[in-house]
């Protein structure tokens, strides 16, 4: 008879054997079912291989890939999800996976940048850093900084787009772009450099980075409130910019007119320029022959009218450029009729005649606004919004505000610098200069527009004794109006002389928070041909 311990024994060896013989079961079961699953996989993968988008080539599938995470501004941010397509199946990761452009931007934060900096080291990077709103600065940490000096070695880095607003978070980025390793940092592939310095009391150094480097391949390049210690540096190592805008706010040392014209000298493809915060030396700048530009079709300047000016007539830009946008800052009244109006003039006589005949539009709020239109092929008489192409976009930031007969005459003198039988169509915006004025000073208009004006004070009785007010005028827009106490008598009498002359509206639009009697509706549809009235009418012109 065995003993109760030997018993024991027995019972856990048999327990020690079963469960050995049930791992065994359970390991064939579960190499069973990975047999099946991958069985299941392989019905699945031929089952998609008969669907249609499968058929498709698997350059022209990344490249459908690539446009759900196509970037449409500069400074764009991937969507949420805008990888999803990883998920789909094996076949369409696969082709993701091996399609380099898709993985050209790691994204706009740190966070995304530890997330992908480290797929496809050869595809072509577009590095984009925004953090103009952060409250907390993050830090680059060692792994990324060497990503991209291994990506500036590599010469794979396309675009450095990159806004913040601390001088010290650009700089950690920056860096290991200008550091000089055995082998030397590469730039020849860099497309499109933006930096942008939002930090109030100091600016990024971008000295070394320029410095260090050369980019023959650099077609865009915008900075913002950065510091380098020579401008030069832009001069010797660009060759085929086709947009520079350059803006230098204090504390960062402001370039020069002369370094400016260096700059354009050296890149004669230049098709966009916009520059804000430079100097003109005492003796004028540069003396020698104006600076061509023959492929120049936006031009965009900013600051006080001497050195506005003076650049200006230092270009040799085309006849047919597109358009001319001129912030004049700390002027006077007296600026206008003696340096602002007879640029303007040039300008447009430079342009030659329009064929389509000019929009003007004034606005007298602070700052003053106005801007020559061409009119292009629009017909006013059709509903809804017209869209005219500005050639030139004129605001004057005047200290001090001059009183209103002063302003009025600088207004007047703006209008006479303008070839005004070419002019068609006017737009004002509370008021900047009287009705009899623009009669008088524009007499060919088609067409008027004004905005934010009492009713009495577009028709004021001293214009409605005249009987040849605006000859050839067609079509009247009153946007934003107010009537005083319902009073409708201004217009109507208008209307009344208007017709009386032998001449009739063919349209008249009127928009505004008014009520109108039923009598004077019926009565100011009799004298146009085509009367439109709303109370949320926004034809932007």
């Amino acid at each position: 008879m065995s003993s109760p311990a030997s018993t024991n024994s027995d019972d856990l060896a048999q327990r020690d054997c079963s469960a050995e013989i049930n791992i065994i079961s359970i390991r064939a079961l579960e190499a069973q079912i990975k047999e099946h699953e991958m069985a299941i996989v392989k019905l699945k993968r031929a089952r998609n291989s008969f669907l249609n988008v499968s058929r498709l080539p698997p350059e022209i599938l990344g490249n459908i890939f690539c446009w759900n995470v196509t970037r449409e501004f500069d400074f764009d941010r991937l969507e949420e999800g805008s990888h999803d397509f990883l998920l789909v199946c094996h076949h369409w990761f696969e082709v993701a996976s091996r399609t380099p452009e898709l993985w050209s931007f790691w994204g706009d934060n740190l966070q995304d940048w530890q997330k992908r900096h480290l797929r496809h080291p050869m595809a072509p990077l577009d590095l984009v850093f925004n953090g103009s709103s952060l409250r907390c600065v993050p830090t680059l940490n060692d792994s990324l900084k060497n990503a991209l000096q291994d990506r500036a070695a590599r010469d794979t880095i396309r675009r450095i787009h990159l806004t913040a607003n601390d001088s010290e978070l650009l700089d950690s980025i920056i860096s290991p772009l200008a550091s000089c390793e055995s082998d030397g940092i590469r730039s020849s592939g860099v497309q499109s450099i933006i930096l942008s310095d939002d930090s109030d009391y100091t600016s990024v150094n971008i000295s070394d980075f320029f410095a260090r480097h050369r980019f023959p391949e650099l077609r865009c390049l915008q900075l913002e409130n950065c510091t380098i210690s020579s401008w030069d540096f832009i001069t010797s190592r660009t060759s085929v910019l086709t947009t520079l805008t350059l803006v230098i706010c204090s504390p960062a040392p402001r370039i020069t007119s002369p370094q400016i014209l260096s700059v354009l000298r050296s890149n004669p493809s230049l098709q966009k320029i916009t520059l804000c915060g430079y100097s003109v030396p005492n003796d004028g700048g540069d003396k020698s022959s104006r600076v061509p530009l023959a492929h120049l079709e936006k031009l965009a300047l900013s600051g006080n009218p001497g050195d506005v000016f003076t650049l200006l007539h230092n270009l040799r830009y085309p006849k047919n450029m597109e358009s001319l946008g001129l912030d004049i800052t700390h002027s006077t009244v007296e600026d206008i009729p003696t340096i602002i109006g007879p640029s303007l003039r040039d300008h447009l006589r430079r342009r030659g005649r329009s064929q389509n005949g000019l929009g003007l539009y004034l606005s007298s709020t602070d700052p003053i606004v106005f801007h020559v239109d061409d009119v292009g092929g629009n017909d006013f008489s059709i509903l809804g919004p017209v869209s005219m192409h500005t050639l030139v976009a004129t605001t004057i930031h005047l200290n001090p505000m001059p009183p209103k007969d002063l302003l009025e005459g600088a207004f007047l003198d703006l209008i006479a610098h303008v070839p005004r039988e070419e002019v068609v169509y006017f737009q004002a915006c509370r008021r900047p200069i009287t009705t009899e004025a623009i009669s008088a000073q524009l007499p060919y208009l088609k067409a008027v527009r004004f905005e934010q004006t009492p009713l009495d004070v577009a028709f004021p009785e001293s214009i409605l004794d005249r009987d040849n007010i605006f000859p050839r005028l067609r079509h009247v827009f009153l946007d934003g109006i107010s009537v005083c106490r319902d009073d409708w008598s201004p217009l109507t009498t208008f209307l009344y002389r208007f017709a009386s002359s032998g001449k009739e509206l063919d349209t008249l639009e009127i928009g505004g928070n008014f009520e109108m009697h039923p009598g004077v509706e019926e009565m100011i549809r009799r004298a146009v041909r085509e009367f439109r009235m709303g109370y949320d009418m926004d034809w932007s012109f």
